[in-house]
């Protein structure tokens, strides 16, 4: 038998099988330390981030930062969608704690993740923001920056600085966050994560207990005024 009519043969004269090369859909990660620096260089994030469907839970930051962050053109009608958020937070921050702004501007069943202690639900979130004042004696809001916002969801990433200056001892402390908030569709903040200097809440050696147990503490301590 020839050559030409072997299986072989036949095998050879066909045509080669196409290659198609896909790039991966997963995305670099967005690191917070790249947020910050942004910051120094003069980048401003703004516009729509990732889109989530209603019943979808909040992101953690983790999450966000998995999924793309793009500049785009300053919209105007975003940043002042966030404007009043923007002043209820530095007010709270300010420990200047109110509980019309408070009821304004959070959920009853919201959440807030701090590196000292993380809150579920309204009472110990009250119980908290009422503590910031007897904790300091003053303190100073250095500076706000929107880094990213969006609506539908409704999502904000900014970063912030203030000045402490604790009762205990007279310390001084400076602290800079990355504060990541996610709100529902009457502005009211779902979840809100502050992270120091932009790195992840550590959860080693039973932090996460700890930071459960201190909002608790503090819960039970705290007098929250009535009106």
């Amino acid at each position: 038998m020839s050559s030409q009519n072997s299986p072989h043969a036949a095998r050879s004269l066909s045509p080669s099988p196409t290659i198609t090369r896909h790039r991966s859909a997963h995305l670099s990660p967005v690191r917070a330390n790249d947020i910050l620096s942004s910051i120094t260089g003069g980048a401003h994030y703004s516009g729509a981030l990732p889109q989530r469907h209603s019943e979808e839970p909040p992101l953690h930051p983790q999450a966000w930062r998995r999924r793309s962050m793009t500049r785009s053109t300053e919209d105007p009608s975003v940043e002042l969608a966030f404007q009043d958020v923007i002043s209820d937070l530095e007010q709270l921050y300010a420990g200047r704690p109110s509980l019309e702004v408070i009821r304004r501007r959070w959920r009853t069943d919201a959440s807030l993740e701090h590196p000292l202690f993380k809150c579920k639900g309204l009472r110990e979130i009250d119980a908290v923001l009422f503590a910031i004042p007897r904790l300091a004696r003053t303190i100073e809001h250095v500076s706000t920056r929107i880094l990213s916002a969006g609506l539908a969801p409704n999502r904000l990433v900014y970063t912030q600085t203030y000045i402490y200056h604790l009762r205990l001892f007279g310390i001084r402390r400076e602290i800079k966050s990355v504060v990541f908030v996610d709100l529902d569709d009457d502005m009211k903040i779902v979840q809100l994560i502050d992270q120091w200097n932009g790195e992840e809440v550590s959860t080693r050696w039973g932090m996460a207990w700890f930071r459960r147990l201190f909002a608790k503490i503090i819960a039970w301590t705290t007098r929250v005024p009535k009106q």
